[in-house]
């Protein structure tokens, strides 16, 4: 899914973001994949009959517990079963309205000590002055922050974790820092052309950050600004805001995220859209390839459509069409993402913590 103007700049499809990335460093070895799944794995006639024998007997049973109205145990068997990857896609799409009808009918998580935590460490970087090559000319652009525009990053911080919080029903929070870096970058990252604040060149100026001290690095950068005292060339930037799986040594054992925020960057989204946004490639991310949860399950948030959009694109989602005449920005998707991809179970073992074989399924 794309805005109509900054969204085209982003990393469209994350994985392959980072794949593009990798192939030049390396992801390290995949983990095994919780379950089975049957799009991947060919299974004789009569085991595929079994399984689907045994779907239809816990769909029947579940349905009692509904009419028996008791609502806790209807969907923690509908997530069991979600969970399982034993689903078709067209099964998946049933279940998840299973969780948008029960979710509400079942008592939020109130207790912040039974919350799952996700540590984010932001840093916005004060200044940039950078210079390139382009069409045989060398260009330069230098932009500083205001304190009004680092104000508005701080409100985005606290709505993405208000955001996170709320469509989790407070099984899951984000445990932010914010520091202000007064330096000023002057390297980017080249990619075909154009340029993005890579970990490499950014964490050369940040402060030093401790190994696993934190799941996300989030870095914001001012790559243009209108100047009176002189020209300021303008950078072709690779994304608006990007993210990519850890990639150590460089991330310091965190995903990394940076946004090429500007001005007016996400001005009539709502506070903490874009964060939200690129946060989700992170829980992607670590779902699949840290903890094991077998592919398809959790959300692509590149993956939205209007109604009536027809789109040949792969990781579109299949059960979400936004109405653009009652929904104004993309954050009621990314809160359908956290409600009917993400299991609470599968919020309670998000963490960047490589699967081990004993770990329960």
């Amino acid at each position: 899914m794309k805005r109509n103007i900054i969204r085209i700049a982003r990393f469209t499809l994350f994985l392959g973001a980072f794949a593009l990335l990798a192939g030049f460093f390396g992801t390290g070895d995949r983990r095994p994949e919780r379950g089975f799944q049957t799009a991947n794995v060919a299974l004789a006639d009569e085991d595929a009959d079994k399984i689907e024998t045994s779907i239809q007997t816990q769909t029947a049973q579940i349905a009692a517990l509904e009419e028996a109205e008791r609502w806790d145990d209807a969907l923690l068997q509908y997530e069991r079963l979600y969970e399982s990857g034993a689903l078709d896609p067209a099964t998946r799409i049933q279940v998840r309205g299973k969780f948008a009808e029960l979710r509400p009918k079942v008592a939020k998580n109130e207790d912040p000590s039974k919350a799952n935590v996700w540590r984010v460490k932001a840093f916005v970087v004060k200044n940039l002055d950078f210079s390139w090559e382009e069409n045989g000319e060398r260009r330069r652009c230098r932009a500083s922050y205001t304190q009004e525009e680092i104000d508005r990053i701080e409100r985005g911080m606290n709505g993405f974790a208000d955001f996170v919080q709320d469509f989790s029903d407070g099984w899951l929070r984000i445990d932010w820092t914010l520091e202000v870096v007064d330096a000023t970058l002057t390297e980017l990252t080249s990619i075909d052309g154009s340029y993005w604040v890579g970990p490499i060149e950014t964490l050369k100026i940040l402060p030093e950050i401790e190994e696993n001290s934190a799941e996300t690095i989030m870095v914001f950068v001012k790559t243009n600004e209108e100047r009176q005292d002189t020209p300021n060339d303008r950078i072709p930037l690779f994304c608006f805001g990007g993210a990519i799986g850890v990639w150590d040594p460089h991330t310091r054992g965190a995903t990394f995220i940076s946004f090429h925020w500007e001005t007016d960057s996400a001005i009539n989204e709502p506070d903490g859209e874009p964060m939200t946004h690129e946060w989700l490639h992170s829980v992607q991310w670590a779902l699949e390839e840290r903890r094991g949860w077998s592919k398809g399950l959790a959300g692509d948030p590149d993956g939205g459509r209007f109604l009536n959009e027809e789109r040949d694109l792969e990781s579109a989602d299949p059960c979400y069409r936004r109405n653009p005449d009652k929904e104004k920005s993309w954050i009621m998707f990314y809160k359908h993402i956290l409600q009917t991809h993400t299991t609470r179970e599968m919020l309670r073992d998000l963490s960047l913590e490589k699967k081990r074989d004993g770990d329960k399924e």
